[in-house]
């Protein structure tokens, strides 16, 4: 999500919310205490942290693509269907023809401007498209975009930016060259990767470009008209938005609120129109009150624990395997997440499909849990390492992108479950995300854990991101036979194919024990009965463009 996710990157793993991979950040007064006196065309939402950038380019965690994806009209918006599904739908593309059998993509824009006036060129696509995958860029989401024709090449460094396949014909005419057919391309026209950016706005801001909402331009339902990090953002109608009559609110009120108590008191009073529900407590009050309306299902999204192979310990699949073995992953969705979230037995989770089915339900679980095995392989493979040693009297290091009381609470509940399933000793080290980051990129690390959001509906969203050099989860790890599976996938449009190395190369990474999932993330999201519209997607974000608030 990564992009990834993630990084449509970007989606975090301790926090109950509609986040990618990021954690909570400092707030400091309570909204709540100066409540909002709120018109009846504007509504008050919730961040659980800041986000990281306005850049379209690099963009990772939720928040900031969910900024993006209401301030920015691309090629196409995620929409749903008469029957519930996600599709895309046209937005700054008016129309597009397929040629070449499905590798060959025109669209035609429609007659639409950016905030300013300035009219929105397919020259401007084309920059931000090749800005996304300039390697000078280094987006950590680049290579969602690598079906595209060379994308890859010019992105690690081995193709020049003029054989890209992406280019602009006239003011209105983009084309998009792919090197092979591929089912999910056009899922990728809504990406924040994919949306117009303006040259001279970027050179103008230089490094700074995105780092405050007046260091942007937008034209899409939405512009940001104020950014008071930490504290608070403001999305405000966009004029000159082509749609402009369907976006009904003047304002979107986003408080950065850490304290999920401070968050859920402020819908009971009020103070707010939407939250999700992260205790069962909460929920059940919710309900009671009979004053709101409940968006509740699966997320695309898997939490899980990594290891770094260069480790003393981790670089030995045993005791990888050991500790995915000894993770009690009923228990955990139970204790730790409430009863909110589902224990994760395969990588990718629900609604994720292949086709017309669901590759969960496909493919079935099939991760193992057992203590004693586990601690059996652990033994053995630290004898495999020559560390005469007993579990009891080794020490592991969990590094925590989160220095929250929670956080905090977390790390207990893992050293005290590590302890009763392999009797080893795990200690945390807390920091801030931005430190995780670069420490996890560095391999200075022992294990870690995140969460990891889909950025569109095919499995190659959440198994792309392990493929060789990638860069998104930096474990050490590489596997040829891993990465022929997956670039298979993209050989073909046959189905039943596409399963078969999809699953392949989900055995290969779970038997490897590259990853321990833990939990798939399923939400229960509350909001005031008149606020009508919302689109809450499983692969995207929510979309704000079509919420109006029902007069009574």
């Amino acid at each position: 999500m990564k992009k990834a996710h993630k990084i449509t990157i970007l989606l975090s793993f301790l926090i109950i919310s509609i986040s990618l991979i990021s954690f909570f950040n400092p707030l400091s007064d309570p909204p709540e205490k100066n409540p909002e006196k709120l018109s009846k065309d504007e509504i008050s939402i919730f961040f659980n942290y800041e986000p990281k950038t306005l850049d379209p380019s690099k963009a990772a965690d939720d928040y900031s693509i969910e900024l993006l994806k209401n301030s920015l009209e691309g090629l196409t918006r995620i929409s749903k269907n008469s029957v519930g599904e996600e599709v895309p739908e046209k937005a700054g593309a008016l129309s597009w023809k397929i040629e070449d059998d499905g590798k060959r993509w025109i669209f035609f824009l429609r007659d639409y401007q950016w905030e300013d006036g300035r009219k929105v060129t397919a020259e401007d696509f084309e920059y931000g498209i090749k800005r996304s995958l300039d390697p000078k860029t280094a987006s950590p989401m680049a290579y969602l975009l690598y079906p595209i024709k060379n994308a890859e090449k010019y992105n690690s460094g081995k193709a020049d930016k003029e054989s890209l396949g992406v280019k602009s014909i006239d003011n209105k005419t983009l084309v998009v060259e792919l090197e092979n057919p591929t089912p999910y391309f056009i899922q990728l026209t809504a990406s924040t990767l994919m949306s117009p950016q303006r040259k001279d706005i970027v050179e103008k801001y230089g490094e700074s470009y995105g780092s405050s909402a007046d260091k942007m331009v937008y034209n899409g339902p939405y512009k940001i008209s104020e950014w008071n990090h930490e504290k608070k953002i403001v999305l405000s109608k966009n004029k000159n938005y082509w749609d402009k009559h369907s976006v009904k609110l003047s304002n979107v009120n986003v408080h950065i609120v850490k304290d999920e108590n401070v968050r859920m008191a402020m819908l009971s009073k009020g103070q707010a129109d939407i939250v999700e529900a992260t205790k069962k407590e909460w929920a059940d009050k919710f309900i009671k009150s009979k004053k709101f309306n409940e968006i509740s299902g699966y997320s695309a999204a898997t939490n899980f624990l990594f290891f770094n192979q260069k480790s003393e310990l981790f670089k030995n699949k045993k005791i990888r395997k050991a500790f995915s073995m000894g993770v009690k992953r009923h228990e955990m969705a139970e204790v730790i997440y409430r009863g909110i979230f589902e224990p994760a037995y395969g990588w990718v989770p629900p609604k994720v499909s292949i086709g017309e089915q669901e590759y969960r339900k496909k493919r079935g679980n099939f991760i193992k849990e057992d203590s004693e095995e586990a601690r059996e392989l652990l033994i053995e493979g630290l004898k495999e390492l020559g560390i005469n040693k007993s579990p009891e009297d080794i020490t592991v290091t969990f590094l925590n992108p989160s220095t929250t009381t929670w956080a905090r609470k977390y790390s207990e509940y893992l050293a005290q479950m590590y302890k009763e399933t392999l009797g080893i000793n795990v200690r945390s080290e807390f920091v801030q995300w931005s430190i995780f980051e670069g420490e996890v990129a560095k391999l200075n690390y022992d294990f870690a854990g995140m969460g990891w959001y889909g950025d569109y509906n095919d499995p190659s969203s959440f198994l792309e991101p392990f493929v060789s050099d990638q860069g998104s989860i930096v474990t050490g790890w590489k596997n040829i036979n891993y990465n022929q599976l997956l670039k298979k996938t993209t050989l073909t449009l046959d189905e039943e194919k596409r399963y078969e190395y999809f699953k392949e190369a989900e055995e290969i990474l779970i038997d490897n024990a590259v990853i321990a999932p833990t939990v798939f993330l399923k939400r229960r999201i509350f909001h005031k009965k008149n606020l009508k519209g919302l689109l809450i997607s499983v692969f995207g974000s929510t979309d704000y463009k079509n919420v109006f608030v029902e007069k009574k």
